[in-house]
């Protein structure tokens, strides 16, 4: 319910604050005094966009405050969602300045008018007979159906389940224009990857290649040096060996006399020892060194093939080359791998479509029973209402493929004349009769459902009479389902009001204000009194008035 309205310099109201109570709220005064300008401030608190002309004083920004009690709406997803701090207590504030800058905020958090679209939606429900509410939309007709068919936690089931079906069938389109795009590449990244494996590259091969071309390019060169030292070390007379081995027996002579002698025979030995390895090293070597052109061509053939990849993918060693073959492997195996999701995702739709046609299925069930039954109930009321030859009819369309709200699609019809076949509500109803079909659905569905505070802007023009009272006899008895607010000029209807609110003009200076005062029992009984006589105070008039008002004459 709306708790309060603080209203700051927008059109006539300087500084006004409403405190609204539970149940039935009744707003009067005369013609032009402002009551509609209340319902504009709304409207900013609904999310409608601000106008600087608008603005009481051109040079001060206009603040529109209302406090609502969201404690049994269950809105604490819709604050999570938003990043928004939950009170039960909720404040929405729209501020307007000079320069045309619109700013609206939730519990003092920032946030766009969509978001305050959203929220303001599921708390206040205005009507004039400008405004029909949602009842030419569809989606909003067929809320109303699946609440008088007890739908309501199995559409919520179904559009859960709906979602993730679209989740789905979206996925599929990702993966099926991913695998498109992979395959258009496959053969590309199968050619780099043949390429590079063919090589069969080792760690290092590129530099052992190198080394080994260079042995062999210089091969004579290095036998010559190498069969050079092999024989100074032991094929001369007085090769390095011979005289070591004389120079150690030398010392081993004196090793008795003396440490440093024994050691310097073991440092010899030691020279000795090896001197013989290098030596056996060398003739090693001499017997490796050859050249072999053969070898010599497939080496600079290896050489040539490596270095031209290398500056293919632009790497530097043999290890990138080999990251970039895994690369394009994983590339070549992500196409089987798109293919295997998309196989599971086109699995889960078939699993999750089978599930909502069955739960589609139930809700046209349920929907099929229930649209006779709201149709008899709206028609009823409508009669009560003063159009004894108005039919309401609720027409259920079964559609071919799944939508958000299951398989049908649904269409209110209405006549207010006899003879005359029902045509679509909004195309056919006056706006006195959009009104009253309204009140007549709202005060169904209320019954059944929490529905968000409801404002009525002079839904009862064109009524008087009978008609009137048992509008007002209505308009009271929805009020004890939820907060109801009437703007009225009839007093059948504003005596039913728990809480009676008068606007009112006043003229200071040349300026032009609207105000707004709460009425006491005999205030009251004079406002009543004046809508009765038109604005004449008839002992009558009072006396009718505390009857209206259900009080004693006297």
């Amino acid at each position: 319910m709306i708790c309060s309205l603080h209203i700051k310099n927008y059109v006539l109201i300087n500084d006004l604050e409403i405190n609204f109570e539970k149940g039935f709220t009744i707003i009067t005064g005369e013609t032009g005094a402002g009551k509609s300008i209340m319902l504009g401030a709304l409207n900013l608190i609904a999310g409608q966009r601000a106008d600087t002309g608008e603005l009481l004083d051109k040079n001060k920004k206009c603040i529109v405050e209302a406090e609502f009690d969201v404690s049994q709406l269950h809105l604490t997803p819709f604050f999570e969602d938003n990043n928004l701090d939950y009170n039960k207590k909720t404040i929405i504030r729209r501020e307007i300045s000079s320069n045309g800058k619109s700013r609206a905020f939730i519990n003092d958090t920032p946030v766009n008018l969509q978001s305050l679209k959203e929220l303001s939606r599921q708390l206040i429900d205005v009507h004039s007979q400008h405004q029909s509410l949602g009842l030419q939309e569809k989606s909003t007709q067929l809320s109303y159906l699946d609440n008088i068919a007890g739908n309501d936690q199995l559409q919520a089931n179904y559009r859960n389940i709906y979602a993730a079906y679209k989740s789905l069938l979206q996925q599929l389109i990702q993966k099926n224009e991913e695998e498109k795009r992979l395959k258009k590449d496959l053969d590309y990244y199968q050619f780099q990857w043949q390429e590079i494996d063919d090589l069969k590259l080792k760690p290092n091969e590129l530099s052992e290649i190198k080394s080994e071309l260079s042995v062999m390019t210089h091969a004579e060169d290095i036998k010559n040096n190498l069969q050079k030292a092999n024989h100074l070390l032991g094929y001369k007379e007085e090769h390095v060996l011979a005289m070591l081995n004389e120079c150690k027996q030398s010392l081993s002579v004196i090793t008795k006399y003396n440490q440093q002698f024994e050691e310097l025979h073991q440092r010899v030995q030691s020279a000795v020892i090896e001197l013989k390895d290098i030596s056996a090293e060398i003739e090693h070597q001499l017997d490796q060194v050859s050249y072999d052109p053969t070898k010599l061509e497939y080496l600079n053939e290896r050489q040539n093939a490596i270095e031209r990849l290398f500056r293919k993918h632009a790497v530097n060693s043999e290890e990138e080359l080999l990251l970039l073959m895994q690369d394009f492997e994983s590339k070549i195996n992500g196409v089987e791998s798109v293919a295997e999701e998309i196989i599971a995702i086109n699995k889960q739709i078939k699993e999750t479509k089978s599930v909502l046609e069955k739960k589609a299925q139930e809700l046209n069930k349920n929907r099929k029973k229930a649209a006779p039954i709201f149709s008899k109930q709206v028609t009823e009321l409508l009669q009560q209402l003063g159009m004894p030859n108005a039919l309401f009819t609720v027409h259920l369309n079964e559609l071919e493929e799944l939508g958000p709200s299951g398989i049908n699609d649904v269409e209110l019809l209405f006549t207010a004349n006899k003879g005359i076949q029902p045509a679509p509500l909004g195309k056919v109803a006056s706006g006195g009769e959009l009104s009253r079909v309204m009140l007549a659905v709202k005060s169904i569905i209320a019954k059944n459902k929490t529905l968000p505070a409801i404002i009525f802007d002079e839904i009862d023009t064109g009524v008087s009479g009978d008609v009137a009272a048992k509008m007002a006899v209505i308009l009271k008895e929805l009020s004890a389902h939820l907060q109801v607010i009437s703007i009225t000029h009839l007093p059948q209807i504003a005596s039913k009001g728990k809480q009676h609110w008068y606007v009112y003009k006043n003229v200071q200076a040349d300026v032009t204000t609207t105000h707004i005062k709460v009425l006491n029992k005999e205030e009251r009984i004079h406002e009543i009194a004046k809508m009765l006589s038109n604005e004449k105070m008839t002992p009558a008039a009072i006396s009718n008035a505390k009857e209206l008002l259900g009080l004693p004459k006297k």
